[in-house]
């Protein structure tokens, strides 16, 4: 079956439907979103309670853990009451361009969502959230991100980089989650 059909059962099954058990691999679909802008989504089940995977989700200083290419995730902003923060994430790049930095606001409510928007940085676009909810014996997650790179690379290069990769961040995230689980 294909992603995107996948996704769009899922809206209509229930939340953990598409990622189609705790050891399914996660879903994940790439699109076009406008001239050189895209759109990427994923979603799996994970056998940990949202607060654990909202732990792992949130920590910035182990957010490599489940970012493969992040080289560095560094937090310049944090509200006092703890509703958003402003992150720098430097992630490795290509051969024009070897370190990407991105920076963006998050929104954070624990334990269910995490939104990003970016502020500045090599994109020009980085905008999406983390999704969690809740569902018997742990945490369905979505994940979505509509980007855009200033630079002249086509769209669909990027859409594919992006999406090529989400599958181990996805997995790795789930592992963080469930190592995790297992020390709580």
């Amino acid at each position: 079956m294909k992603p995107v059909l996948v996704l769009a059962l899922a809206a209509v099954a229930g939340p953990s439907f598409a990622a189609g058990g705790f050891e399914a691999a996660p879903t994940v679909s790439a699109q076009a979103e406008g001239g050189s802008a895209g759109v990427i989504r994923a979603a799996m089940d994970v056998a940990a309670p949202p607060a654990v995977v909202w732990k792992v989700l949130s920590d910035c200083a182990n957010a490599a853990r489940y970012m493969p290419k992040l080289l560095s995730c560094k937090t310049l902003e944090r509200d006092p009451a703890g509703k958003w923060d402003v992150r720098e994430h430097r992630l490795e790049g290509n051969a024009f361009k070897p370190v990407m930095r991105n920076v963006f606001r998050t929104t954070l409510e624990p334990p269910r969502r995490l939104a990003f928007r970016r502020t500045g940085g090599d994109w020009k676009r980085s905008d999406g959230e983390w999704r969690l909810t809740a569902i018997p014996g742990g945490t369905h997650v979505t994940y979505e991100l509509h980007v855009a790179v200033d630079a002249p690379v086509p769209a669909s290069l990027v859409r594919g980089a992006v999406a090529k990769g989400m599958p181990a961040s996805m997995r790795a995230l789930r592992k963080e989650a469930l190592a995790q689980a297992q020390r709580s």
